[in-house]
């Protein structure tokens, strides 16, 4: 089931199945850039078979248009997901949840989970942004990534780099839609958009010391991505999240999709012991 919901910066799409929201703790997955919520396909049945899954679309990606391009920055992911939170809660009979997030869908969840402890239960931080402290680096990637003729000469091949051999897991169509992301405007100028506004001040989750989330964290990295690799970020997670649990996987940037089953043995226990189960 497909429900529409409206933003400042286009109509997002939100992926319902699963079990009934009315049974208990729900999931709220996001999705990295650039991807959507088929990122999440081999592992959204099994999770379903015992939570509520609401899978995003941010705007540009999947299902969901973009209002203007321009506007949007990762700092807005965020506001985007409180928002879809909020209907999924009065309209659809979601209650708490436990968030998901990936990359700057990490980030979103990191800071969903700091602003609404009262609708967030736990959160899963796989592979997030946020974690580098802001410099040289952060600021160089965002500059390159984002440049017009780099951004679509590079999506393609980024993503075969970050998401590993095609033959692995479901990787194959994510990375074919990551490909095909160069030949849709829109999607392309979101996806170089989120890249130039990666070094925002919002971004930095290292600034200010332990992050105030009073709900479980619990951190998925694979140890081989090279794009967001885990000595950049190890640092700063454990001064940011110094409670988390973390979890290190012989895996690229989207374990979900790469090694499904590896991701749902790491993930299930600690959702089963942050969430409720109406019988």
């Amino acid at each position: 089931m497909r429900v529409a919901i409206e933003t400042d910066y286009g109509t997002v799409a939100v992926h319902l199945s699963g079990r009934d929201p009315g049974s208990g703790t729900g999931l709220l997955l996001l999705h990295a850039n650039p991807g959507d919520h088929r990122d999440f396909a081999a592992v959204t049945p099994t999770l379903g078979e015992r939570w509520p899954v609401a899978a995003l679309d941010w705007p540009g990606f999947g299902d969901s248009p973009v209002t203007d391009p321009s506007a949007l920055r990762t700092s807005a992911l965020p506001v985007i997901a409180s928002r879809v939170l909020d209907v999924l809660r009065v309209e659809h009979g979601f209650g708490q949840v436990v968030v998901i997030g990936n990359s700057v869908g990490g980030y979103a969840a990191a800071r969903l989970a700091e602003r609404e402890p009262e609708h967030v239960r736990a959160a899963v931080l796989v592979q997030p942004a946020g974690f580098v402290p802001h410099g040289i680096i952060v600021r160089a990637m965002a500059r390159f990534m984002s440049a017009g003729a780099v951004a679509a000469r590079t999506v393609g091949p980024a993503a075969r780099l970050y998401l590993g051999p095609p033959d692995r897991g479901s990787v194959r169509p994510v990375l074919e839609r990551a490909r095909a992301v160069r030949d849709n405007a829109d999607r392309l100028a979101v996806y170089r958009r989120l890249w130039a506004t990666i070094a925002d001040p919002d971004l930095d989750l290292t600034a200010n010391g332990p992050l105030p989330i009073d709900r479980p964290v619990q951190v998925v990295w694979g140890r081989n991505d090279p794009i967001n690799p885990l000595p950049l970020n190890r640092h700063g997670l454990a001064e940011a999240l110094p409670d988390a649990e973390v979890a290190v996987l012989p895996t690229r940037h989207e374990p979900f999709c790469e090694a499904p089953r590896l991701f749902l043995d790491t993930v299930t226990p600690f959702l089963r012991a942050h969430s409720e189960v109406n019988r």
